[in-house]
Formats: structure tokens, sequence, C-alpha cells
């Protein structure tokens, strides 16, 4: 079977790449601010540097942590929603983007702070569109206290969406609540390592840091056996060297530590090799998600993680305000099959916007209907020699006709894709439309999805259960 695909660097450059990231983690180090991780970091093997203030990690420590590492992870779904199995070889899983702190209407462009109501909404639509496999956090829920918001947003969309859950804490305790939500929908905290229905982000923070309770909060999700992924964010030239080649070892050393940190807590513990990180707008201090380079930058860095033969999620998926020049999916297409072309297991993005600080609903559904024929991309096509036809090359190298062929009439659905989706063209198919008008058409089917679809995915008990959670937090 062949299947589109980018590759960006050669073997060598990969293990130049890997090489330099074993010197950088043993000579220079990571910064964990976290005396608790930094004791469990010296207990697997590694050491202070001379001023005591960074981790060193020599490359024992590190080829241990990738070999108890788990090859082979599943993200779960609920009540029939199909669990994701990783690698996987054959397609690629997409989720929203996150975590915006503001709702903008893309027709308008009237913007406003993001609520729990915004929350809940965007996990219905996430829930009801079918391209969209799993679920990240869209965007905040800034109207409850600080000390509720990430146990709301988490019971909320545990509330209304039986998609696997990616999120995330910032301390601790935060990461212990959210488990406490998860167990809900398993045999308890225990069955989560059998049925993870939620994966953390925990991200490394660019240069080579590690802050305190983002990495006490990876120990806890480790332990209980929640997927962990490693999203480096790094912004070539204002946090990580301005060239590829050295943001692509910089974060490999940011994952390679994060690994350690993950498999120090609980040996075996499942984890995703994962990048976020795309060049930076030198004019305005800002990482440029748009940039040329960006997708060059998520190749390579999904190439290291297959080199290790880890889960992967490096992809940047969506057009965020690109979206405005549209009139038809067939105009995104080129944006989104560049992003569907990088080697990666798990995609996150759609329904961002301004550099994921903020989100749209309209947005959201403009990404799902281009991704639902980008995809076809990235499909297997068939290379035996059945698919070769030598046969019917030999008729009809006689008779100078393909089209009556039986050769042709069984397998042209699968080969041009345009058969079926008339829009999954470049060109010189279709009439023009007006700009914006693929907008219009989302903002329609998004206000359709909300008025009529709000009923939770969870039951009463699992309803209740989770309440009396929040409650427990809310009323110590």
């Amino acid at each position: 079977m062949a299947k589109g695909k980018l590759d960006f660097l050669s073997k060598d450059e990969i293990e130049r790449i890997h090489s330099t990231s074993l010197k950088v983690l043993a000579e220079v180090g990571v910064l964990v601010h976290s005396d608790r991780v930094s004791r469990m970091l010296i207990d697997a093997g590694a050491s202070q540097s001379k001023d005591g203030k960074r981790i060193l990690i020599p490359e024992s420590v590190v080829k241990s942590s990738l070999s108890s590492a788990s090859r082979s992870i599943i993200l779960a779904g609920r009540n029939g929603v199909r669990d994701m199995k990783l690698p996987s070889p054959t397609r690629m899983y997409v989720s929203n983007g996150g975590e915006g702190t503001y709702i903008k209407d893309l027709l308008t462009g009237a913007t406003r702070p993001s609520t729990t109501e915004d929350v809940r909404d965007f996990t219905v639509l996430i829930e009801s569109l079918p391209q969209i496999d799993f679920l990240w956090g869209m965007v905040g829920a800034l109207d409850q206290p600080a000390n509720l918001k990430n146990l709301v947003e988490v019971r909320t969309n545990f509330a209304y969406t039986s998609k696997h859950i990616q999120g995330g804490a910032s301390t601790a305790e935060e990461a212990r609540e959210a488990i406490r939500v998860a167990s809900v929908f398993t045999d308890g905290v225990d069955g989560l390592a059998k049925k993870p229905v939620m994966s953390s982000v925990c991200c490394p923070i660019s240069p080579l840091t590690f802050e305190g309770g983002l990495a006490e909060a990876q120990v806890e999700f480790a332990r209980v056996g929640v997927p962990i992924v490693a999203m480096s964010a790094a912004v070539a030239g204002l946090t990580s060297p301005v060239t590829i080649a050295g943001t692509l070892a910089q974060i490999n050393a940011e994952n390679l530590a994060s690994l350690v940190i993950t498999q120090a807590a609980e040996k075996g513990a499942p984890w995703i090799y994962s990048s976020d990180s795309c060049p930076g707008d030198l004019k305005t201090g800002s990482i440029d998600y748009g940039a040329l380079e960006a997708n060059l930058m998520r190749t390579g860095a999904g190439q290291m993680g297959r080199y290790y033969g880890l889960p992967v999620m490096c992809a940047g998926m969506g057009l965020e305000n690109t979206s405005l020049e549209l009139s038809t999916v067939r105009d995104g297409l080129p944006y989104m099959m560049v992003m569907a072309l990088v080697p990666s297991d798990l995609g996150s993005g759609f329904g961002g916007l301004d550099q994921a600080a903020g989100a749209s609903f309209e947005q959201m559904v403009v990404d799902a209907w281009v991704w639902d024929h980008a995809r076809e991309f990235i499909r297997e096509f068939d290379m035996d020699q059945g698919a070769i036809g030598f046969d019917v090359i030999k008729e009809a190298g006689v008779d100078g006709n393909f089209l009556g062929k039986r050769h042709t009439m069984t397998r042209f659905k699968k080969e041009s894709i345009a058969t079926s989706k008339p829009e999954a063209v470049f060109s010189g198919r279709q009439g023009k439309s007006e700009r914006g008008a693929l907008l219009k058409k989302a903002k329609k089917e998004a206000e359709r999805i909300l008025t009529e679809r709000t009923k939770p995915a969870a039951s009463k008990d699992e309803l209740r259960a989770m309440d009396d959670i929040v409650e427990s937090v809310r009323r110590p």
C-alpha cells in the first residue's frame, strides 16, 4: 500500500539531531522548578549541575526511559465511540484547538471573553461533527473562580461528549481533580490505565524548562496511566535557535526529558512525542503558525518521534483566519492537504483563530468540512499487481480504450475521490462563489447544531457524581 507523506530529514540528519539532544541533556540539562520532581529524577539516575540549578540527564537514563515506554497505546472513547489505537499507520486522528480566551464572530468581527456556556457549546459542536475524533478544551471558562476553572471545564467536557478528551492541569491538585472526574467513567481510578478516557497535554517550557506545577501534574497523571502528551511549543528565533535544525534538536531534548519524567514516575506509563513548535515572527515577537516553514518543522519533529517508535502528535490542523477568504471547501484544500502530510498520529487546531488566541464556532465547522476532503489525500492506495493492471494495459494497447474495462469500473471510485466528493479538486470543475460564502454556511450549521443537540452525553448518575466532585472543591 502507498500513502501520501512528507519526509524532511535524512537518516543521517535524524541521527545527528538525536546525538545532539543527548549531549544537551547530559551537559546543559533542564530546569525543573519542583523539588519533588527533581528528587525523583535524581533517584532515577540524573544529577544536579555544579551550581545546583539544573538537572543533568545522562544517556543511560534516556535509553532506559525509551526502553520502558509503551510503543502502543489506546486513547479510549465512551458510549460506543471507537477507541484510537496509536501509532496509527493508516489515518490521522484530529481534534479542535485550544485554549483560546475569547470568542470571535468572523462575519461581524465581534469579540468577547469565553465562558462556561461556550465550553459547553464547543463540546456539543465537537460531539456532533464526525470529522473530529477527540476533544481539546477549546476555550477557557473565564467566568469561573481560579480554583474551579479547570475542574469545571473538565466536568463540562465529559458531560457533553463521549469522544476521548485531551485535557491538562497546571498543578498536582488540578490533576488529581481531573483524575477523579475521569474515573467516574471507568472502574474507579484504577480503571483509568485500562480505559484511558482522558489524556493530558503537559508542555515543557522552551527553552529546556519544566514549570513546577505542570511537572507535578504530569507525575500525577503518569502514575494512574493517563497518557502524557509532551507538547514542546518552541518559537524559533525567540525560545529556540532560529534554525530548523537547532529547534528540532532542542524540542527533541525537551521531549526526551519529558519522557524521562514520565517513566521515572511510572515505568511503562503511556507517553506521546509531541511538538507545536513553529517559526517566530521576529517583528512582533509572536509565534507564526502560518509560516511556510512551519510544516517542515512539524514534519521533522514527527520523524524524530517515529525514529523512537513512539506515538506522535505533531500535526497542526486548521485554517484560522484564512477562512475569511474562502468561497468553497475547495479553496481551503491546498492549505490543509499539506498539514495532512505531516507524519503524525494525532493533529489539533480546528476552530482556532489569531494564532490560537481565540476561537470561532463557524471556523470549527469550516475546518471540519475542509478536512473531510483533505484527509483523502493521505488515504492508502493499492500498489499490488492487480492495481498495476498489466493485463488491462495489454488489452488497451490493442483497442486503445480503458473506460469500458472491468479494471476501471471496479476501481475508479477509490482511485479518484472527486467522483464522490466533487469539491476535492483544486480547480477547473466549479463555478466561483462569493468570498466568505463558506463561513456564512458554516455559521448556519453551527447554529443549527447548537439549537438541536444540547442533550448531555453523560448519564444522570454520571452528571451527579461529577457535580459532587465540583461541589467538594467549591465548599471543602
